[in-house]
């Protein structure tokens, strides 16, 4: 199709969304005519590709007509992060004022939304979607069409399972509607959106059916330098800051992986002589939300300027351009790789970013992303934890304060089934969160209830409409001067007498409840070493399988370091597989973890073959060993209700045993050669 004849099928809204642009990108021309047709769609493409009025402008057209009569919500549009909301609310502001558009932004801690003059497109998380189907349902029954943004954010993930329920408490919604005439049909028509999915279309199909997949690649291309950093210090970030001056650059945007690195090299900026004097700004997700809305808009605002952040700054949130992408310490997936140094440069053709390493691992990781940025990450199953939040969510729902067990397997369809939800129940039940009904319903318990009434305490552990696993330990950091909120941190991570927030050293001045008073201390005062506590980052099966071919080693060979009383056998499986292969390696000869142990485990034998070890034997070394995998393998705040065979259960299911038992299987142990026992002894800090 032209452009002249897209154009002719967007009357109303080519003016106001695109016309100052005077074309379409790439995939504006693919997606808009398949979502104008009606069509389910999965959109796979760069940053600042125009994705979102790729998906935005059709669906407007589509089902938001001039002539409606009465204000009904019509489009979802869910994204990830309260920022990205805010961020995009001020972007669509103008083209939907231009159209007669009303919209509104429902977050945990920002509402417009009023449910009795309903707008006709919201933005909101899953999470306050779960709270309005709970709290509203009606004012739902009229959406046409919902768009997930940043796809990649929610899936294999306990969110991206939450969300596959909602979206069938969406459709159950409105089909009972149009059953009852509430509403004229019961159709939803989904898009995604993605910068980063390896297989869209297993991905599309957990959320919606029939998906039409449009792929735009577009890579830019990557200037990539990679340096080393000592650890501790900043002497080597700062040369290359000063070198700004020269490339004719300004903007500099830097990840961390911790917050304790965040806060270390913004500290160390402030107090050494650099080229942004003091427009040096942290971003995290502790600090308060209006307060990292500030800090967007002052690095946004700034002519030079450098911001530290955590990953909270990975997705699009709108900070204006940046002209470097810096990395201090490798991400934990080739995904999120992507997604930082896709910050950079958006409206230029080149990506310039920086990688500093501080070991020969990182070093190593760095060059295997820059190989292969893009990797297959195995789908997960659902975790089955989340149908607790879901039953507790779905009584709160219901007119009858109540549920039945055949509609509410209905709604677990693929991911649950009624013999395992009857099983949960019957848990629930028994431990006083839900009492029995009439025959098969079941209503809320004495523990339900509680936990209802604890949803207005600031920290509580279990949110009603969250999977999220929060920490119980929040402290509340207050400023003295301003009497103002400025962050919310986790108790254990502090050393209470004074901490670095924002790049400046804070004084505790009083502790009252679950909150800290704070004053600034004097620049000079920084120590120089890092306050917070923090750890490194999981080392995921994915990475680790990228370094052999990096060291020039043959694909799954296991290769071996004689050292004093022992071995070193790197197998390169990541932190969690790791840990089992040591364990279980165990049973037949002396092994100890190492310090790395998604790279290797030490033993006293040399090894001449792995154990092949059967499915069979894996489960039932995991059913035993479950819980110290639960926090490794993300499986929600609500784990801990479950049956315990079930608990176990999830935790075999979530492991992945046919892709443990296959990547041990291939594994040949071998002397390594003396050409190669130097660098992989450094991998270990050795």
């Amino acid at each position: 199709m032209s452009a002249h004849d897209l154009k002719a099928r967007l009357p109303r809204t080519w003016g106001a969304f695109l016309g100052r642009h005077g074309n379409f990108t790439p995939v504006q021309r693919q997606a808009i005519p398949q979502l104008l047709d009606g069509h389910n769609a999965l959109v796979s493409a760069g940053t600042a590709s125009g994705k979102t009025e790729a998906a935005l402008v059709p669906l407007v057209e589509l089902h938001l007509p001039p002539n409606r009569l009465t204000p009904q919500l019509t489009l979802l549009y869910l994204l990830p992060t309260r920022a990205l909301i805010g961020d995009l609310t001020r972007r669509l502001a103008t083209p939907l004022s231009i159209l007669r558009i009303t919209m509104a932004a429902k977050t945990h801690d920002f509402n417009t939304f009023n449910p009795h003059s309903p707008a006709d497109l919201l933005l909101t998380t899953p999470e306050s979607l779960d709270s309005l189907l709970a709290s509203e349902p009606k004012v739902l029954i009229h959406v046409h069409a919902v768009i997930l943004d940043e796809l990649h954010a929610f899936d294999a993930s306990v969110r991206g399972d939450q969300l596959r329920v909602l979206l069938n408490r969406l459709r159950l919604l409105r089909a009972y509607a149009a059953n009852k005439g509430d509403a004229p049909h019961d159709r939803v028509q989904f898009v995604a959106l993605s910068a980063t999915l390896a297989q869209p279309e297993i991905s599309a199909a957990r959320y919606f059916p029939n998906a039409h997949i449009i792929r735009v690649d577009g890579q830019r291309p990557l200037n990539l330098q990679i340096m080393p950093l000592q650890e501790g210090t900043s002497t080597a970030l700062l040369d290359y800051l000063n070198t700004f001056y020269q490339q004719g650059w300004k903007k500099a945007l830097v990840f961390c992986n911790t917050r304790a690195e965040v806060e270390f090299y913004a500290a160390t900026l402030h107090t050494q002589h650099s080229p942004f004097g003091n427009a040096v700004y942290v971003h995290y997700s502790n600090l308060e939300h209006q307060r990292r809305r500030e800090i967007e808009q002052q690095f946004a605002q700034t002519q030079a300027a450098i911001c530290f952040a955590s990953s909270t700054l990975e997705l699009g949130i709108d900070i204006g351009s940046v002209d470097v992408v810096v990395l201090i310490g490798v991400p934990n997936s080739a995904e999120a790789f992507s997604q930082r140094v896709g910050r950079a440069n958006r409206r230029q053709q080149t990506v310039y970013a920086a990688c500093f390493y501080r070991s020969p691992l990182e070093y190593h990781l760095f060059n295997a992303l820059a190989a292969h940025p893009d990797q297959f990450t195995s789908p997960t199953p659902f975790r089955t934890s989340v149908a607790i939040q879901q039953i507790f969510s779905l009584i709160k729902a219901s007119p009858t304060a109540s549920i039945r067990l055949h509609p509410t397997s209905a709604l677990f369809n693929g991911m649950l089934t009624e013999s395992d939800l009857l099983w949960i129940l019957g848990e629930l039940q028994g431990a006083g969160y839900l009492k029995a009904g009439r025959p098969g319903e079941w209503r809320a318990g004495e523990r339900l209830n509680r936990l209802v009434d604890a949803q207005s305490i600031e920290h509580t552990p279990l949110s009603l409409y969250s999977n999220i696993q929060t920490s119980v330990n929040s402290m509340t950091i207050r400023d003295q001067n301003t009497q103002q909120v400025v962050a919310t941190v986790d108790r254990l991570t502090l050393n209470m007498g004074s901490f670095l927030l924002e790049g400046r050293q804070r004084t505790v001045e009083w502790v009252e409840g679950a909150a800290l008073w704070v004053s600034a201390t004097k620049q000079n005062e920084f120590s120089g070493r890092q306050v917070y506590r923090s750890t490194r980052p999981v080392l995921s099966y994915e990475l680790a399988q990228l370094l052999p071919v990096q060291l020039g080693l043959e694909r799954f060979t296991a290769p071996l370091i004689e050292v004093e009383q022992g071995w070193l056998c790197f197998h390169w499986l990541g932190d969690t597989y790791g840990r089992a292969l040591a364990d279980l390696l165990g049973y037949t000869v002396h092994t100890i973890v190492t310090a790395s142990p998604g790279l290797c485990v030490f033993v006293t034998d040399e090894l001449t073959f792995i154990p092949n070890w059967t499915s069979q034997t894996v489960n039932h070394y995991l059913n035993d060993h479950s819980r110290q995998y639960e926090g490794m393998l993300g499986l929600g705040a609500y784990q801990h209700l479950l049956p315990n065979a079930l608990r176990r259960r999830t935790v075999v299911e979530q492991f992945n045993v046919p892709r443990f038992v296959e990547a041990t299987q291939r594994l040949t142990p071998k002397r390594a050669p003396d050409t190669v026992t130097e660098s992989l002894q450094t991998l270990l800090g050795e």
